[in-house]
């Protein structure tokens, strides 16, 4: 129903805005039906259930902290088009683009990383363009 109204609200404004929605959620499909161009959002500094969901922030692990594993994922993700979850389950999930939060403490040592990581796997990294 949230996803649903979202995604109207969007189109009612200017339905060639770019709808950013998290990868596997309802927001996909609600911006399909709505006809919305989107971006599909991963999470790099965010552990992901079995469904392709967020792990609750109220659970231990749901944030992540070390660059380097971080950003290791964050290449996996985009190579891939794929998560693995907690529990090591491989997660399809479109990639269009990685949101690291900036309330993250390092959020800033993490981004360096995931960019530095992504150019020496020969990953550009650039606006998202509308398909």
């Amino acid at each position: 129903m949230t996803a649903k109204a979202i995604a109207s609200g969007i189109k009612a404004v200017d339905p060639n805005l770019v709808f950013v929605v998290l990868a596997n959620s309802r927001l996909v499909q609600a911006g399909e039906a709505a006809n919305l161009p989107m971006v599909h959002e991963v999470f790099a500094d965010r552990a992901y259930e079995d469904d392709g969901s967020l792990v609750s922030r109220r659970k231990t692990g749901a944030v992540l902290h070390d660059p380097k594993a971080i950003a290791q994922r964050v290449v996996r993700m985009v190579q891939d088009g794929a998560v693995v979850s907690v529990t090591g389950k491989t997660i399809k999930m479109r990639t269009d683009t990685v949101c690291i939060h900036g309330d993250t403490p390092g959020a800033v040592e993490i981004a360096r990383g995931v960019r530095h990581a992504l150019k020496d796997a020969g990953i550009d990294v650039a606006p998202f363009k509308r398909s």
